[in-house]
């Protein structure tokens, strides 16, 4: 067993984890940290992962760490004896323990029978000063910035490896990480097998991707690698589906664009200062802070929130609605004469409704809850909607009613994906003369949904139904809910202020049986 001197875990005894670790280094069973955590450790890099190897009894020890500190106990693999305790020890976020028991007789084999090199290091807690064990010198290739198959049969033992080394690559490409080439020789050769691992797997590394810095590189490093076709068959059918000006790139590469534009937007939110920079022109970066820079807490927060009970968040949901919003547009191409210029003109009439079914399905086959599924499928719908504003100039408050009505807070998602749209159609050929429409439209949104709910987005109900049936002497029925719904609109638009002014406007309504409901997509000025 190769060792090396005793490892310093103060950063990580000063974490969240710190209570952890105390009470397994009183444990009577022999724990060692494993894996991603250490390579973390080693890398300087936070960590909110641990990943604990013991000779047997995983799912015992997830468990009995689950119950005392009051977590959650989840057994992950019941025949290789593992599972996984969530831990709430801070307001940030959980502490996520997976406990797996050796795969060998030994510690040294079971690392020898891990992913790659970097990963197969364990330091072993103990009443001593813990010790770094490392069989296969990943602390060697973590100096050398190199990823590492651990053995010739990783990807065979366990294909989703193959996803996960251009994870791993992505998270680590700002340290200036490679792959080792016969890794990936090894990556071409074992790909088509990812189509026997679980979905839910796939999904996890997929997400994690997507999440990491300029994610349209990685989605074009899987396909270059062969496997997009296996996990994401709906984007590469975008690949060479060609557009017209003002687009300057085909489908694909246009979406890989804009995929990278929301990923630094988001990231800007979060608190990340470069990425902005680095993906956006300097004048575009330069209007978006200026423009956003008062609402970035507000947006980080409405970033950080979840769908369901998972704890994917809306800003990686909302890298899942770019990656998808031009998925219907292979389907609805058609190249059509411009009689105006005499040229052929491609259109994609309806692409928004076609990617808006696929995004939902394509989501809930790799599992994710209805609510995330449902989510990125209504902004995938409406992702023209703010460019279709702006085209009419900064929408009115009617427009700006129906356009939450229709989205709720999802319109918060919508604003900020057609800035990253627009990027990713124009490049470097963007102006400001389109630019600024677009910015100003999507601001006015985010300024009514957080500063005017009240008054624009959501008033406060001036009538109720039995008001309605009261005053205008009817019975129950859809018509109560249409009048409803003009009145909040109306009230939203400015044009009624008081309870008796929207029974005068009911009573209009009902009188010439007005419908209220009018175009989505109409600016409603006027």
């Amino acid at each position: 067993m190769t060792q090396h001197p005793p490892f310093d875990l103060q950063p990580l005894e000063a974490s969240p984890a710190g209570p952890v670790l105390a009470y397994l280094a009183r444990n009577n069973t022999p724990v060692a940290l494993v894996g991603g955590c250490v390579r973390d450790l080693m890398l300087a890099r936070p960590t909110h992962d641990l990943d604990l190897a013991v000779e047997h009894g995983g799912l015992a020890l997830a468990n009995e760490l689950a119950d005392s500190f009051g977590g959650a106990f989840y057994p992950m693999d019941a025949e290789r004896d593992t599972g996984r305790a969530l831990l709430y020890l801070n307001e940030d976020q959980p502490l996520v323990i997976d406990v797996a028991a050796w795969r060998a007789t030994t510690l040294d084999e079971d690392l020898h029978l891990r992913d790659f090199t970097i990963n197969a290091m364990a330091i072993v807690l103990g009443e001593t000063r813990p010790l770094l064990v490392d069989p296969l010198h990943g602390a060697q290739d973590l100096e050398n910035r190199l990823l590492k198959a651990a053995s010739d049969s990783a990807f065979a033992d366990d294909p989703l490896r193959v996803l996960r080394a251009v994870r791993l690559l992505a998270e680590l490409a700002p340290l200036g990480f490679r792959l080792e080439e016969d890794t990936e020789r090894q990556l071409h050769r074992f790909a088509p097998l990812l189509a026997q691992v679980s979905i839910e797997r796939v999904r996890d590394e997929l997400v994690r991707i997507l999440a990491a810095p300029w994610p349209g590189d990685w989605i074009v490093t899987l396909d270059s690698l062969s496997t997009l076709d296996i996990v994401l068959p709906e984007t590469t059918a975008l690949r060479g589906v060609s557009q017209s000006p003002p687009h300057i790139w085909d489908v694909f590469n246009h979406t890989m664009h804009v995929l990278d534009h929301a990923h630094a937007l988001a990231a800007w939110i979060a608190g990340d200062d470069t990425t902005l920079a680095a993906a956006s022109l300097p004048w575009v970066a330069s209007s978006l802070v200026q423009a956003l820079g008062g609402r970035r807490a507000e947006l980080a927060t409405h970033l950080a929130e979840g769908e369901g009970a998972q704890l994917r968040s809306r800003g990686q949901m909302l890298a899942w609605a770019g990656l998808c919003h031009d998925w219907g547009k292979p389907a609805t191409a058609q190249l059509e004469d411009d009689e105006a210029s005499g040229l052929a003109h491609w259109r994609f009439l309806g692409h928004p409704d076609v990617g808006a079914e696929m995004a939902y399905e394509a989501l809930r086959r790799l599992r994710f809850n209805e609510a995330e599924a449902r989510r990125v499928a209504l902004i995938v719908r409406h992702h023209m909607r703010p460019l279709t504003l702006a085209a009419a100039g900064p929408p009115s408050r009617r427009a700006t009613f129906r356009y939450f009505r229709d989205l709720g807070d999802a319109g918060v998602d919508v604003a900020l994906l057609s800035l990253a749209d627009v990027q990713g159609t124009y490049g470097d050929t963007l102006t400001p003369e389109t630019w600024q429409p677009v910015l100003e439209t999507a601001l006015s949104l985010l300024d009514s949904f957080f500063d005017a709910r009240d008054q624009v987005v959501a008033p406060p109900p001036l009538v109720n139904g039995n008001d309605l049936m009261a005053h205008l002497h009817v019975a129950p029925g859809r018509h109560i809910g249409a009048l409803l719904d003009a009145i909040a609109e109306a009230q939203a638009a400015g044009d009624i202020e008081t309870p008796e002014q929207a029974l005068v406007l009911a009573t209009e309504l009902a009188a010439h049986a007005v419908a209220p409901a009018q175009s989505a997509t109409s600016n409603g000025k006027g």
